[in-house]
């Protein structure tokens, strides 16, 4: 959305300047909220360019500030055409170009490259707030324009969102992170970013009774049907050539969770671990 700032001269322009450095002063009415132009003397609008030559994007002019502009005509900026240059603004934001030598300032954007973190980028804080630059890996929906840089990175892998407007971020509470297996055969039939169940384990939890040792079963009798069933990983024979596979010929079969009380109960595995807040780069 651009904002347009008008104002009226004591001297009024006849029509839109057509010459540089022509400077026009004015209190602003309201904050941009991202682009802004100019209209003096009910003359047509023309965009209004920070001192690093780009289009404003928000916070440059604020409520109450006294302004400064220049007008501008050359090839560098909107195709030749008029356009206007913030020279200042009490309290506003303060646009630099990007830096090129040691001693030039350096804009936002530079300092979040100079991070090491690119759009889609995913870390773990110690600290439960979220900084700039980063969202939450809560699943969220957000919008595809306003996040475009983490759109374009991780697209709607994680959820289309609503097919137009908005995509899904990846949910990442309470999840453990597993290398994309990308055709090496260990965590076999896994595409990116998709979600993996965790490891089926029965155990027996009576201390006085001797009931046993309880085992999973399914009624998947294939290899890979049962170990997709149960949550296991296929595995290399050649990592364990000294190791045999034993059972019995019958068995009891009960529906999870088990058979309760001090007959044994199952669950998931999972390590010992600590619970950070995960975000996202974008």
């Amino acid at each position: 959305m651009t904002t347009t700032y008008t104002s009226n001269n004591a001297l009024p322009f006849a029509e839109s300047p057509n010459a540089n450095g022509l400077l026009q002063y004015f209190r602003a009415a309201v904050t941009n909220s991202a682009q802004a132009s100019y209209a003096p003397d009910g003359l047509p609008a023309a965009p209004i360019y920070g001192l690093g030559g780009q289009p404003l994007q928000g916070d440059e002019i604020v409520e109450g500030g006294n302004v400064t502009l220049a007008s501008f005509l050359g090839p560098l900026l909107n195709a030749g055409e008029l356009c206007w240059i913030l020279l200042s603004c009490e309290g506003g934001a303060q646009q630099v170009a990007p830096a090129t030598k040691s001693q030039h300032a350096v804009t936002l954007g530079q300092l979040i490259g100079f991070s090491g973190f690119a759009p889609g980028d995913v870390k773990y804080s110690a600290a439960n707030a979220v900084p700039e630059g980063w969202l939450k890996a809560d699943g969220s929906l957000v919008l595809r324009a306003t996040y475009g840089a983490l759109f374009a990175a991780i697209g709607t892998t994680y959820g289309a969102g609503d097919g137009e407007s908005t995509f899904a971020l990846p949910d990442l509470r309470g999840e453990f992170l597993r290398g994309f297996d990308d055709g090496r055969g260990i965590d076999q039939g896994r595409t990116f970013g998709s979600w993996q169940k965790g490891t089926l384990y029965p155990y027996d939890t009576t201390l006085s009774k001797a009931n046993g040792v309880w085992s999973p079963s399914t009624n998947q009798n294939t290899g890979v049907a049962s170990q997709v069933a149960i949550g296991a990983d296929a595995y290399a024979t050649t990592d364990y050539t000294s190791v045999t596979i034993g059972g019995v010929g019958t068995s009891v079969d009960y529906p999870l969770p088990g058979m309760g009380g001090d007959r044994g109960y199952s669950g998931v595995s999972r390590p010992r671990n600590l619970a950070l807040l995960a975000l996202i780069k974008y």
